[in-house]
């Protein structure tokens, strides 16, 4: 027997006082404006009425805060001098109770350069935390570069550099000792491409990089770090590497590594060639035994062909997982896809019109071809900015005839500005569709029930926060709970979740009705995950995954 939610198991007169308080608070609101509260508050104006929907909202929305610990660096404005570390969600915080370092799984730490060099981010961070704090659980820590004018221009070269280096580095050792992966992100000083400001960044990022065998370089900078005695970094496992510019010694790191890497992604918004790890100096290839995901961004073809489908299964013959998100789809990306034909379970490309093209002229979707392909994902950058437009209904079903006898289990960041009925014309067949997303339309709740009714097997609908209005016609705001049951109820056993991914002050108010809607609607309807920032980053793009039924 399914289980119900918490309003499903009230009394049908406390459920219509309930829907009918909301619902006078959205008829003002609808016709009068909302003005709502401080950023940092949306999330408890939500967490009263939602806890009446959901079984684990409570859960869904603190874990996030519990899981990452993030510490922002904060100095006077007057003076200039460090006040330590803080929480961005520091209201949420002071709301909730424990110890979060204690549980935190990932911990980030956003600073500038300059306060390591000077030793104020190490001072800092002793202030904020308790004595002997440290991050027992964490296995994650992220170094999230901040780019800090005023101490750009205040710092002053001092023979304590390297050592105020050195210990920020044991500080890390020390406060997370269960440390098994390092990020380096953020927006370090334009400086760093000057001496002797480089050898400090440097010697820092050279310092993180030894601490653990799992690394992601991540950040924001024209100049590749030159990775001080690189011949020493060995035995690692995951490298991620996504820079602006990929120098001869980040190559050399990929290649002396290769041995025991087991995740690699490489990107790099300069010209590079994916021969370049593929291949020595020598001509010979570099073989990668332990390989099983490899995800490449370079975006720069090949001068000459390679014939990497003669050794593509001998150079990576446990590979399972290839990612190519390339503005060009290359001839290589193809010949390494049928190379390892007998060992991949999962693709991703990324998608075009030439790409799809190409993809269906090459037949690379033969059913018989790649026995233990379990998921293909395919991505398409809509538009040549980083805004998404909509995408064609041809081109949504082009996508769809490509794998025939596979099925389409989630469809992410899709834009459509057709009606429902269209939408539905498309999705309708695909009986397997169990995530959507729709990033860009705020869909009225009777879409969104119509969506969830004829998709069977739907379980999470994502996007922004549904709204009430425009109601049918000849529906009063009295009787929503009597139409939602009679037109509605009960349906989709599935359907569990809806991820917000937008949570602005004015979508608030006229959010709460729509969720109780679902509530009773769907029997197993669980949870809204709402971002805790107000806004979660999504790449604009679509991703449309199709699974083998």
């Amino acid at each position: 027997m399914a289980s119900l939610s918490p309003l499903q198991t009230l009394p049908l007169h406390a459920v219509e006082k309930i829907v009918d308080y909301f619902s006078d608070n959205v008829r003002l609101n609808f016709d009068g404006g909302f003005h709502g509260p401080d950023r940092g508050d949306t999330y408890f104006n939500l967490q009263v009425p939602l806890l009446w929907v959901c079984h684990s909202f409570r859960a869904v929305v603190y874990s996030r805060l519990c899981r990452r610990y993030k510490l922002v660096f904060i100095k006077d404005r007057n003076s200039g001098k460090a006040l330590g570390y803080r929480a961005p969600a520091e209201k949420c915080l002071e709301r909730l109770s424990g110890p979060f370092h204690l549980c935190a799984k990932d911990v980030v730490v956003t600073v500038s350069e300059w306060t390591i060099y000077s030793g104020e981010a190490l001072a800092a961070l002793s202030q904020v935390l308790p004595d002997g704090c440290s991050f027992p659980s964490a296995s994650s820590l992220e170094i999230s570069f901040d780019e800090d004018r005023e101490g750009e221009e205040g710092f002053a070269e001092t023979a304590d550099v390297e050592a105020n280096i050195s210990a920020f580095v044991r500080w890390i050792l020390q406060t997370a000792p269960r440390l098994k992966w390092i990020k380096v992100s953020g927006y370090p000083s334009w400086k760093v491409m000057d001496e002797p400001t480089h050898s400090h960044f440097d010697s820092l990022i050279s310092q993180l990089v030894r601490l653990t065998n799992r690394v992601s370089l991540q950040y924001e900078a024209t100049r590749p770090p030159e990775l001080l005695n690189v011949d020493s970094i060995r035995m690692m496992t995951y490298l991620d590497v996504d820079l602006h510019f990929i120098n001869e010694n980040i190559i050399r790191l990929i290649r002396l590594n290769a041995p025991t890497l087991q995740h690699l992604s490489v990107s790099s918004w300069a010209e590079a060639d994916i021969s370049d790890i593929l291949q020595g100096h020598d001509g010979s290839y570099v073989e990668y035994p332990r390989l099983h995901t490899l995800r490449t961004g370079l975006r720069k073809q090949a001068e000459e062909s390679r014939q990497y489908s003669l050794v593509g299964a001998a150079l990576f013959p446990n590979l399972r997982c290839l990612v190519c998100l390339c503005n060009n789809p290359f001839d290589n990306d193809f010949a390494m896809f049928r190379g390892n034909a007998d060992t991949l379970e999962y693709l991703q490309l990324d998608l075009d019109h030439r790409l799809a093209a190409a993809l269906i002229r090459e037949q690379v979707f033969m059913p018989t071809s790649h026995p233990k392909l379990q998921c293909v994902m395919l991505t398409s950058h809509l538009s040549s900015s980083f805004s998404s437009s909509t995408i064609e209904p041809g081109f949504l079903q082009l996508m769809f005839d490509m794998a025939p006898g596979a099925a389409v289990r989630s469809i992410y960041r899709l834009s459509f500005d057709e009606p429902i009925p269209r939408l539905l014309s498309l999705l309708g067949k695909h009986a397997f569709l169990q995530v959507l997303s729709l990033p860009d339309q705020r869909l009225v709740v009777w879409d969104a029930l119509t969506l969830i009714k004829s998709l069977p097997l739907l379980s999470d609908l994502r996007g922004k926060a549904p709204k009430l209005h425009p109601m049918p016609e000849s529906l009063e705001f009295d009787d929503l709970v009597g139409y939602v049951r009679t037109t509605y109820s009960p349906m989709a056993t599935r359907f569990r979740c809806c991820h917000i991914d937008e949570a602005k002050e004015d979508y608030v108010a006229d959010s709460v009705v729509p969720f109780l809607l679902l509530a009773l609607a769907c029997p197993n309807f669980d949870y809204v995950a709402v971002p805790i920032d107000g806004r979660a980053k999504f790449a604009e793009q679509l991703q449309i995954i199709i699974r083998k039924p």
